[in-house]
This record gives structure tokens, sequence and C-alpha cells, in this order.
């Protein structure tokens, strides 16, 4: 009954999308239970936004050298570097993310220039050490650029972490022997940092900001032009569906392929990295970039295993499974992300999730802060709705 409920709510927010309405005239009715079901998930995800929000003010004391403090055997320790590992994998996934990032922190533009042409490995993660080098380069900076840059998802992802780190010193504040210090300050309290970090910056790099030649009103990168943009679509020929999910939703995906193969008066191409297995392994990067450019929809299954490994909740080593759609399910939700943000301005024309059959209730509340997720149809109206989005196809 409560999937029903679910099933219903999406299906409404379906047929009042912009984009679908003009294409089927026969729209049910919207029930007010279903209105009022629809606005508690609003809610829910205003709330946690505000909270997000919320966080950078208590981490005004603490300096971004933190983020290096390294000891496996502290809380601390493993804190700092959790915060550290997710904050450069979730911004190193998104195309030219980091770029942003370091614009938004006052990074000159020869700067990230010489990052991009010079430095091949981890950009974020000498974004973070150039800015660390201001002595007031504290970490609420860091996540009021996140917030502005609207990315909720990794404040999301490092909110455990760096409450953690703002609870030990809350705890251990004025402690000394564990490699940081207090710098002293008048009114405000001491900006906590490490007494020494090496500076492995390259001699380019090496240098001390000068925050007062930022400019008054950093003005947003625009977004770069994807290198694929010249492949040749497939569109004119037959649709295709790039579909991405984790181990729990192969039955799923197994699924749908049965349905479009089912599908007389159109064909339709279904992409599964596993299915294309001897293509994708020659380089993985380039066949994903390639047909997540060609496809018409990208199809996320939104299932409890897709939203722990979207939310850093899954192993934090690299993925060992042999199947190559589980194992890219972060670098596909890394592009999805980008072009939502930033190829269209906020305007989900790409993305066209599913709720599996068996979906656990718990799974839409976890995606409220993935507008580009939200679900557009469940798997038993799959045939529905899909139609519709690709009717420009039908015979």
């Amino acid at each position: 009954m409560i999937i029903l409920k679910i099933f219903l709510t999406l299906h409404s927010f379906i047929r009042n999308s912009t984009e679908v309405i003009h294409d089927h005239d026969n729209a049910d009715t919207i029930s007010i239970d279903t209105l009022a079901l629809y606005e508690d998930i609003e809610e829910e995800r205003n709330k946690e936004i505000s909270e997000l929000t919320r966080l950078s003010k208590k981490t005004c004391f603490l300096h971004t050298k933190l983020l290096y403090y390294r000891n496996a055997e502290s809380e601390l320790g493993a804190a700092c570097h959790n915060a550290w590992r997710t904050i450069v994998k979730s911004v190193q996934g998104s195309q030219d993310c980091w770029r942003e990032l370091g614009h938004y922190l006052g990074i000159s533009q020869d700067d990230l220039n010489y990052i991009k042409h010079s430095i091949k490995n981890d950009p974020t993660d000498i974004v973070l050490k150039l800015f660390m080098q201001d002595e007031d380069a504290t970490l609420d900076k860091i996540l009021d650029v996140l917030v502005k840059m609207k990315r909720f998802d990794i404040l999301k992802k490092i909110e455990d972490p760096v409450t953690e780190m703002v609870a030990y010193f809350n705890k251990d504040e004025g402690k000394s022997d564990t490699g940081y210090h207090s710098n002293n300050s008048a009114s405000e309290r001491k900006i906590i940092t490490l007494k020494s970090l090496v500076n492995d910056l390259p001699p380019a790099l090496n240098k001390s900001i000068n925050t007062e030649k930022k400019p008054n009103q950093p003005q947003q990168l625009p977004p770069k032009v994807s290198e694929t943009k010249n492949i040749e679509r497939l569109k004119n020929d037959k649709p295709i569906l790039f579909l991405t999910f984790t181990e729990d939703g192969i039955e799923t995906a197994m699924n749908i392929q049965d349905k479009v193969n089912d599908w007389f008066d159109m064909e339709v191409q279904v992409i599964t990295l596993e299915d294309r297995r001897d293509d994708v392994i020659q380089n993985p990067e380039k066949f994903i970039r390639e047909y997540f450019e060609k496809a018409d929809y990208i199809v996320p299954l939104i299932t409890t295993g897709y939203m722990d490994e979207i939310n850093g909740y899954g192993p934090g080593a690299p993925s060992t499974s042999d199947n190559l759609d589980c194992k890219y399910v972060n670098f596909i939700y890394n592009l999805i992300s980008n072009q939502y943000m930033h190829i269209t301005g906020c305007l989900n024309k790409k993305v066209r999730s599913v709720l599996p059959e068996n979906a656990d209730v718990k799974v839409l509340q976890n995606i409220s802060l993935y507008p580009a997720l939200i679900p557009w149809t469940h798997e038993m109206s799959f045939d529905e709705q899909f139609r519709i989005f690709l009717k420009d196809y039908s015979t």
C-alpha cells in the first residue's frame, strides 16, 4: 500500500511536468493525499538542505589543513581523512567541478589553467592545498562554496565526518599534543590548524594567496564544451536507453530489457556496460562518456544499493565487482550531476529514473537531495511511460 502511494505520487509528478503533459492529454486528477505526500517529501528535502547549509557555521574555527591530518589509530584522523577523501572523489568525479570550486575559493585563473594543463592527477586535491596556504582558509569557506554551487549531495556525504571533527574539538579544545594548535584571535574562537604540514605543491603554485586580489564579484565559469559533442547521434536511427544500476537492480534491468524487446512498433537499443563488456574494457571512461551523449535517456534504477553507492555509504575502496554496471555507477552519476547542474541549468532533460517494484520505502527519503534522480515512473508502468517519452520514434 505504501509503495502504491509512492507510485501515485511519482506518477502525478510526471504528468504535471511541462515536458510530458503536452504529450499526454488525459492526465490523471491529482488527489489530495498524493499532493500531501509529495509536499511531505519536498518539506523533508528543504529541511535537510537547511541543515546542511547551517553546517558551515560550526566549522568556522577549523582550518582546511585539518583535512590532511593523518592518524589511522584516532577517531579524528579517520574523520579528517574521510572528509578529505569524500570531497576529492566527489568533486573530481564531476566534469570541471574542481575549476568551479577553485574559482569560488578565490584561486586565480592563471593558477587554474596551470593545474589543468600541467598537473594530471587529482586537481581537486591541488585546489585544496593551494587554498589552504591562506591562514584564514577555514573549512566553512569550502562548505559555503558547495552551497553556492548547489552541491548538496557532496555536503550530505561529508556531513558525518565534518560533524565528528567539530565534536572532537568542542570536546578537546586547547589540546596540543596531537600535532595541531590554535591561532590567537581577538574576538572570535581560535582557528585550529596543524602545527606543521609539508607543502608539496609544485614550485609554480607554492605561494600564499593574497585574498585582497580576489575579484570583487567572481563570475561562474562557463560550462566546458563536451569533447563528445561532435559524436554522431543515433536518434534518427533508433532511440537509446542507457541503464545504470547496482547489484540489487540487476533483476529490474533484465526485466526492462525484456519489456523493450517485446516492443514491436519501435526498435529501441538498451545499453548496459556488461552487455558491451568487450567494447567497454578497452577504455571504460571514453565508452561511458560517448554513450552518455548518444543516449536519448539515462535510466538510473533507484535501489537501496544505488543510493548507498552515490552517498558514499558503500565500500571505501574501489569496487571489485566483476559487473561493469555496478563498478561505474558513481562515474555515471557524476556525469548526470554535471549535466543537470551545468549543461541544462537544473532542467532534467535526459535522466528518467525508474523505481523498482520491490524498492524500499526509505529510498524516497534518501533521494530528496538529488532532484535529477527523482523517479519518473515505477517498474510496473515502464511500458506506458517510456512509450510517451519515445513517442517521436513510434510508427
